[in-house]
């Protein structure tokens, strides 16, 4: 089930943006203020708090200077739990009110600011289908003590991708109702990568913002998901392997064999679940011109060199060892793992992200003959 990931797609994070012009913005939070009160001011990108809440009269009033916009959560505590709001500071004044459920609403700001509040509720209206599947599917969960039935759960993992398209046709709808303002480079950042190649790159030629600093990773997200597309010459990782020599992912691939690149760690249980899988078919297919390449994202030699020999993995291996800042995770956009790119004898993509019986069928529609 994909829940986590469409958690991750709606989570509030912050942005440092666009401009270099000094700019005071001034926050006001009344109403229901609760217990405890809305107090800490933090940009999202950066572990700093921006400001401390300061209150007078039934309302924290935050003040902070920045050089450039900045999108932050004010929350209830000094490690980002209990968010309250997500804002753009802009330089103009906000106010914010609480109600009676602890709720918050944006009642004056900037234009980016209330154009955000107005997003925000079309987001959230396109996702009631998906908080009551994920009910559904928790209930089912618990009935079936974990086991969901095969038919079920492709049942639920279809209406999962309607809905996720729907939610992602409302943002794409958003970032193109506001090229003007700050209210894309949020969603861009969120979620561009469901957005598409083709979509970022067309809105991203015109936008107004589209040399913002925040937007520098949707760059290099795209710059990366290119590198996995069919057609796509292979682009190099160089790392260790096991015994520390240094090699080159193109030491293998584009070497007249078809290779499967299996980013995978030691400590990713889903890597663990799906490896006896890829063992299958490199022992069926490695007399056939098939390699295995593996590049690991762990960060520590002893975990990686133990899940090798436990998982009895026999192909070769590449890592850096920085974890999930493995220098591969922004040539080919990798944000989860296990994830997988399948190369030519050329040396060019032919496909990306294959799993379960999709790469067993890929593999006998090339090597099958």
């Amino acid at each position: 089930m994909k829940k986590n990931l469409f958690m991750a797609m709606l989570a509030a994070i912050c942005m440092t943006a666009c401009t270099e012009t000094q700019t005071e913005t001034v926050i006001k939070v009344s109403g229901n203020l609760g217990d405890p009160q809305p107090t800490f001011l933090h940009n999202m990108f950066g572990a700093e708090i921006l400001a401390e809440g300061q209150a007078a009269d039934s309302i924290i009033t935050f003040t902070v200077d920045t050089l450039d916009p900045v999108i932050a959560t004010i929350g209830r505590s000094a490690d980002r739990r209990q968010p309250v709001s997500t804002v753009f500071i802009d330089g103009e004044s906000i106010e914010i009110t609480v109600n009676a459920e602890g709720k918050a609403e944006v009642t004056k700001g900037s234009e980016s600011n209330m154009k955000l509040v107005e997003a925000m509720e079309r987001v959230d209206a396109a996702g009631k289908p998906m908080e009551q599947l994920l009910k559904e599917y928790d209930e089912a969960h618990m009935k079936y003590n974990g086991e969901i039935p095969a038919e079920m759960m492709q049942g639920f993992d279809k209406r999962y991708d309607e809905i996720a398209a729907a939610i992602n046709e409302v943002k794409k709808q958003i970032i193109l109702d506001n090229k003007d303002n700050l209210v894309p480079v949020f969603y861009l950042r969120t979620g561009g990568d469901a957005l598409g190649v083709e979509f970022l790159e067309e809105f991203l030629k015109d936008y107004k913002y589209k040399d913002c600093k925040v937007l520098e990773p949707v760059l290099k997200s795209i710059n990366g998901e290119k590198n996995k597309l069919p057609g796509a010459p292979v682009v190099d990782f160089v790392g260790k392997d096991l015994n520390d020599n240094e090699c080159h992912l193109t030491d293998y691939v584009g070497k007249g064999k078809y290779v499967l690149v299996d980013f995978w760690a030691s400590w990713c249980g889903p890597c663990r679940a799906e490896m006896p899988n890829v063992k299958e078919n490199y022992e069926k297919y490695r007399e056939k011109g098939f390699e295995v390449v593996g590049i690991s994202f762990d960060d520590n030699k002893e975990a990686w060199e133990k899940g090798v020999q436990d998982l009895g993995i026999t192909w070769p291996q590449i890592s850096d060892l920085k974890g999930w800042q493995c220098a591969a995770s922004d040539l080919y956009n990798i944000k989860g793992i296990p994830a997988t790119i399948l190369y030519g004898p050329d040396g060019k993509v032919i496909k990306a992200n294959l799993r379960g019986e999709e790469l067993g069928k890929t593999l006998a529609e090339y090597l099958d003959k």
